[in-house]
């Protein structure tokens, strides 16, 4: 049953991006938002707000209720401590879980997958959608591959204010550059 739900809304999804490859939507205007880490440089729709808690930032437009229809952009961004491999993916994994499962529900299936970069490091791309009421919550989740940081951002709205929206997505990736993830600490004797 999960297989053949996988399979309507992979078809589904097939026909929305044709579709909406015709519309031929621009990017809103960005403006520079800080980081009151400065950890990164960024950038938000003019008009949208940003509020930064922990290690999580949202941007969310004026009138945006908390509701899980509305568009939202969340990045994530939390060090890892290490510039060795395979201490950076142990650590990197649970915290990459974590993000997630507390920010989508188990509902949303990944619809499409492919390999992108963000501030010139590889990143991977899934593009995710769920039913919802007469139409789809849409979004993607951009993993990128920074060395000692986990950098994470989801953008998630209606399948109709999604696809308006998936090009400033685009651009507010394009404009994200990693300023200091974090300084090494020399061991202790």
């Amino acid at each position: 049953m999960k297989f053949l739900q996988k399979g309507w809304i992979f078809c589904l999804v097939v026909l929305f991006s044709l579709t909406s490859c015709s519309g031929g939507e621009k990017a809103l205007p960005l403006m520079a938002v800080p980081d009151p880490q400065g950890r990164f440089e960024f950038s938000m729709p003019e008009g949208w707000q940003g509020v930064t808690e922990g290690d999580v930032s949202s941007y969310t437009p004026s009138d945006y209720t908390s509701s899980e229809e509305d568009l939202r952009v969340l990045l994530y961004l939390s060090p890892t401590n290490t510039f060795n491999t395979e201490q950076h993916i142990d650590t990197a994994e649970p915290l990459i879980q974590d993000f997630l499962s507390s920010h989508l529900d188990d509902s949303f299936e990944v619809i499409n997958q492919s390999e992108i970069k963000v501030d010139k490091y590889p990143a991977m791309k899934l593009e995710i959608a769920r039913p919802y009421q007469d139409t789809y919550l849409v979004g993607q989740v951009v993993i990128t591959a920074m060395p000692g940081v986990v950098v994470i951002f989801l953008g998630t709205g209606t399948r109709t204010a999604w696809e308006a929206f998936e090009p400033t997505f685009k651009a507010m990736l394009k404009d994200f550059h990693l300023v200091s993830a974090y300084t090494p600490t020399p061991p202790q004797s």
